[in-house]
């Protein structure tokens, strides 16, 4: 009975290791996001992020995205530069989904050929997703919805940005 015991603790212990490596150490993600904003004007262009996970839980995780748009002469970029923590479940190994709280600055730019108006300002991205692991160092990022809260003019906007795209996932905890 006793050695019994012996290996199977000596199992759990050994098996440990191999439970952790679920976690990656980083993640850098890059794929295609639209914007939509409060007056059903919507906006084509990229979202990457890049998340260095302290844990298997909790990580701090800083976005970046852009934005672009030409209507009528007139055009129109938006990015975003934010940071902050992310919470991401890993009980199963295939499917992580998140969530996140980021913080930082938006800027936006309109104009025509020659004249332009910028503004920079406070920018807050609410959001969470879901990535689909295909590999131990790939994963394809199935959704990520935010609602990013700028507040570039006298009043605050709450809109909502989608991204999709891949995740390539370095080292292991």
């Amino acid at each position: 009975m006793r050695e019994f015991i012996a290996s199977a603790a000596l199992l759990v212990l050994l098996s440990v290791p191999t439970m952790a490596q679920n976690t990656p150490e980083a993640e850098v993600f890059g794929g295609f996001s639209t914007y939509a904003n409060s007056s059903a004007q919507t906006m084509h262009g990229w979202n990457a992020s890049m998340n260095g996970n302290l844990n298997r839980y909790l990580g701090i995780k800083g976005d970046f995205s852009g934005f672009y748009k030409t209507k009528d002469g007139l055009r129109l970029r938006l990015h975003t530069f934010t940071l902050g923590p992310q919470l991401s479940y890993r009980k199963n190994r295939k499917i992580v989904p998140f969530v996140h709280a980021l913080f930082g600055v938006a800027h936006a730019t309109a104009g025509f050929q020659d004249v332009a108006y910028s503004n920079s300002a406070f920018a807050m991205n609410f959001g969470g997703g879901m990535d689909w692991v295909v590999h131990k160092n790939i994963a394809i990022r199935v959704i990520q919805t935010d609602l990013l809260v700028m507040y570039l003019g006298p009043d605050a906007s709450a809109d909502g940005r989608i991204s999709t795209g891949i995740v390539f996932r370095f080292g292991s905890k």
